[in-house]
């Protein structure tokens, strides 16, 4: 699709050396949300979660990625599954449930069910329809030291592009909290602001910094913050144009001691997002709309 006028005049803009003086559509049209879905909102990896999510044969669970839903299985063979949340048939969600367990999916609309490997079960269609047709849309999913990453895109890269090395102990890390907050933002404010968060808001402490403190970026929409023993993964969920989610996931290491679990590092986020207030474009300087607009003009 060819990119909104906003868009194009931020680019114009960009060329020039004046002060960039974003179109308000740029924040609130449609159309503009949908070119971003396009060109950015699916640029694989995205990290989903942590592998122990899904300990068991038969457990599954949902996660948004912007304005579409996946569902992340492991099947009764132990293979992992993603797939888009999305009934054939009518196009409903198939699955309500955060997480559970089942031999199936089933959709609630007329009752249509499919295995955990996303094909359609019943009704059995498939002296009628090619069956290959009669599944949900799937995308690669891995595991790459102990996070669970998908790729809502039909043709990713190699995982050998996901950041990295991770920490060693995060395979074996336990999750200790996950929080979502929802907001009014467009979306480039809430990655603004998660950007220029220092990690103590994240951790609840008075890291400042230092050797251990690191950042790894899985695609433009999430980050993982680490230190020795405690990691925070960070994901932006564009729901519409003035609408984004925060998603915090806790990871500790399992040597990590109670004394230096997680405070209440959810509510030092969640106070930070209240002081915001209502963020405006002037708090996006040039360096932002660069990358924004590269992302955006890449073919």
């Amino acid at each position: 699709m060819d990119l909104p006028a906003s868009v194009t005049a931020l680019g114009e803009q960009l060329g020039q050396d004046s002060e960039i003086v974003p179109d308000l559509d740029l924040f609130k049209e449609a159309a503009v949300f949908a070119a971003e879905r396009e060109r950015i909102f699916a640029r694989p990896w995205m990290a989903a979660d942590h592998v122990t999510r899904l300990t068991e044969d038969g457990r599954y669970f949902r996660f948004d990625a912007d304005s579409r839903s996946i569902v992340v299985t492991r099947d009764s063979d132990g293979r992992l599954h993603a797939l888009r949340n999305v009934c054939i048939h009518a196009g409903y969600p198939v699955c309500d449930a955060e997480e559970g367990a089942a031999e199936r999916l089933m959709c609630p609309y007329h009752g249509w069910e499919y295995a955990l490997d996303g094909r359609l079960v019943e009704p059995n269609l498939s002296a009628r329809i090619d069956p290959s047709r009669l599944r949900m849309t799937s995308y690669p999913v891995c595991v790459r030291d102990g996070l669970l990453l998908v790729a809502p895109t039909a043709s990713p890269p190699s995982d050998d592009s996901i950041a990295g090395p991770l920490p060693g102990w995060l395979a074996d890390g336990k999750v200790t909290k996950r929080e979502t907050h929802n907001t009014t933002w467009n979306w480039k404010f809430m990655l603004n602001f998660v950007g220029s968060l220092r990690p103590h808001l994240f951790f609840g402490s008075s890291t400042e910094g230092g050797e251990h403190d690191r950042c790894f970026e899985f695609g433009p929409l999430s980050r993982m913050v680490v230190n020795s023993e405690r990691a925070v993964l960070v994901r932006v969920i564009p729901k519409f144009a003035e609408r984004t989610d925060l998603h915090m996931i806790e990871i500790t290491s399992k040597d990590a001691s109670a004394e230096t679990a997680f405070p209440a590092a959810n509510g030092t986020v969640a106070d930070a997002l209240r002081d915001a207030g209502m963020p405006s474009s002037s708090g996006l300087d040039r360096e932002f709309f660069s990358r924004y607009w590269s992302l955006m003009s890449e073919a």
